[in-house]
């Protein structure tokens, strides 16, 4: 089995600079080895922090129309406006989500 040379590199940083590494580092997801790989490869970090937050949107969405529905299929009564502020709240994070994917070139 061929044994393979581990190389070993350091510098130092600003705590300022730390703590950019340090965050950009979380939001990436990626081990500082694979992060710094990924950097020299000439690859593109595309750090996506509006992510989390539309995945919960998505969540409180979801629930809104579930309840929309079920009071449809009980014969309750909705609101014009609650249709209407689900509807737009549908709307916004859709384009939220449209922006970020052209940010992403996808």
């Amino acid at each position: 089995m061929k044994r393979t040379r581990s190389n070993q590199v350091s510098f130092r940083l600003s705590d300022k600079e730390y703590a950019l590494l340090q965050k950009k580092l979380s939001v990436s997801g990626l081990s500082l080895t694979g992060f710094f790989i990924e950097t020299i490869r000439g690859k593109e970090i595309i750090i996506i922090s509006d992510f989390l937050p539309l995945l919960g949107e998505l969540k409180r969405q979801g629930v809104n129309l579930n309840q929309l529905v079920r009071k449809v299929n009980q014969f309750s009564p909705v609101a014009k406006q609650e249709i209407l502020n689900t509807l737009q709240q549908c709307q916004n994070t859709y384009r939220r989500l449209y922006e970020l994917s052209e940010q992403l070139g996808a």
